[in-house]
């Protein structure tokens, strides 16, 4: 028998080959549960669907495990149910590029030129309300110089060794040093998810606030002519029909060692499918805790156990009491901070499409409840509504949605030692390639790229 390493989440952990052989025997379900393709995809976000649709165009045959109910990832997407008007309170805009193009297209949804909604924005303090009067510059062009120092950051990364000192600075002092101080709030307030940017190492910043966002913020951005950027994640799903399975988890792997496939039990909705596939994409956030029921050796467990990340969340409300036509922005006022403002907490409450409902973004430097999240913002809003002399309510949330765990990050000293060497040399070993946000970016044109060079090795 070929030895493999075996992680059953729901049971005790490594398990003996008597009972690997019976996990994975075929006898134990039915005809209909054991999905037989030549590649699997975990993870239905941008990068796992991406991937899907691109593989079934070069004759690839898949399957995606997606444990939520939609496809789609970072992507959110409200519909009105009286009036049918759509809001995305998640993902906002796209990368202008031939690949985002070439994708929408393939779906036949048409794009626009992004731009933010016309409201005005409100500086203020989150913890009392109060209006905070400062004016921190938008203009990108001495941030952009810097990046393009490192033009290898925009699509990768495979860091040169010895890592440029300055990447390694952490936020606050590089800024310092390079005389960016009057950028320090809009890049912070630009780095979506990023709790305390000031301690954060230089390099994570540049991965967020990358050369794609800096065009992006020049209006070089797309939307969609529906204000619906799910609509191509529901295309998606149309298409590839009983090959997505959602609000679906891998509850045990077996990777073979000599490289000749591998087999994944499924937890789904209508009991447990048996997966045989060639090869295995991840595309999901890589923590230990996400990847243990994928079998790691001791090699995988080094790397994954390295990555810390934070909690991000969205949330929808209405019965705000807020007044149409703005958008309000948490800082502080204190200029030793730049006026960033101490986190966990909503970063922006924003007004949306439709009449009296807002959506706000939160950040936090550790995962938090939905209990903790919401009501923290409903705190915030009721702190505007009172400073503001506004209608006082209890705002009511609408839709709530966790994008943690947010951006995957390592220590300057795991960098330094080769991390990300160490992590790209696992693609391709024991059956399984990588994709998604911790290998290359946040943003889903750059992740399209990245995972468009991997289907070579996928279809080979």
């Amino acid at each position: 028998m070929l030895q493999n390493s075996i992680y059953i989440s729901i049971g005790v952990g490594l398990l003996t080959n008597t009972v690997v052989s019976s996990v994975f025997d075929t006898k134990n379900f039915a005809k209909e549960n054991i999905i037989t393709r030549d590649v699997a995809v975990v993870g239905g976000g941008a990068s796992g669907t991406y991937a899907a649709i691109n593989l079934r165009e070069l004759g690839t045959s898949v399957v995606v495990v997606e444990k939520e109910n939609v496809l789609g990832g970072h992507t959110n997407t409200y519909t009105d149910p009286t009036t049918g008007i759509t809001v995305d309170y998640g993902v906002q805009a796209y990368l202008n590029s031939t690949i985002t193009l070439d994708f929408f297209a393939h779906f036949n949804v048409p794009v626009v030129g992004y731009s933010a909604s016309p409201v005005s924005i409100e500086p203020a303090d989150f913890k009392t309300g109060e209006t905070v009067k400062f004016n921190p510059s938008e203009d990108l062009k001495p941030w952009a110089q810097q990046l393009a120092k490192y033009p290898w950051l925009d699509a990768t990364w495979d860091i040169p060794q010895p890592v440029p000192a300055d990447l390694l600075l952490p936020f606050g002092e590089f800024i310092v040093k390079y005389n960016l101080t009057n950028l320090a709030y809009y890049i912070y307030f630009s780095a979506s998810g990023l709790s305390n940017p000031l301690q954060e190492l230089t390099i994570n910043v540049m991965k967020m606030v990358d050369q794609a966002y800096v065009d992006e913020s020049k209006g070089g951005g797309l939307g969609t002519a529906n204000h619906d950027n799910s609509e191509i994640y529901v295309k998606a799903l149309a298409e590839l029909g009983s090959s997505a399975l959602l609000s679906s988890t891998v509850i045990a792997t077996s990777r073979l060692v000599n490289n000749s496939g591998v087999r994944l039990v499924v937890k789904t909705p209508s009991g447990c499918k048996l997966i045989e596939a060639k090869k295995l994409l991840i595309t999901i956030p890589p923590t230990l805790g996400n990847m243990k029921p994928f079998a790691l050796n001791v090699q995988e467990t080094n790397i994954f156990s390295q990555f810390t990340y934070m909690g991000y969340y969205t949330i929808l409300l209405n019965n705000t009491g807020l007044p149409s036509g703005y958008e309000w922005i948490n800082a502080n006022d204190s200029s030793s901070t730049y006026n960033i403002p101490d986190l966990p907490g909503a970063c922006q409450i924003i007004e949306t499409r439709i009449s009296g409902m807002f959506y706000a973004w939160y950040r936090s430097p550790l995962n938090m409840t939905q209990q903790e999240v919401e009501a923290s913002t409903i705190a915030a809003i009721q702190n505007l509504q009172k400073a503001g002399n506004y209608t006082a309510t209890t705002p009511t949330v609408v839709e709530y949605r966790s994008h943690t765990p947010f951006k995957l990050r390592v220590s300057a000293e795991a960098i330094s030692n080769g991390f990300y060497e160490e992590l790209y040399a696992l693609q391709g070993k024991r059956s399984t390639w990588y994709t998604g946000a911790a290998m290359v970016s946040h943003n889903a044109g750059v992740i399209w790229n990245f995972t468009h060079a991997l289907l070579p090795d996928l279809v080979g």
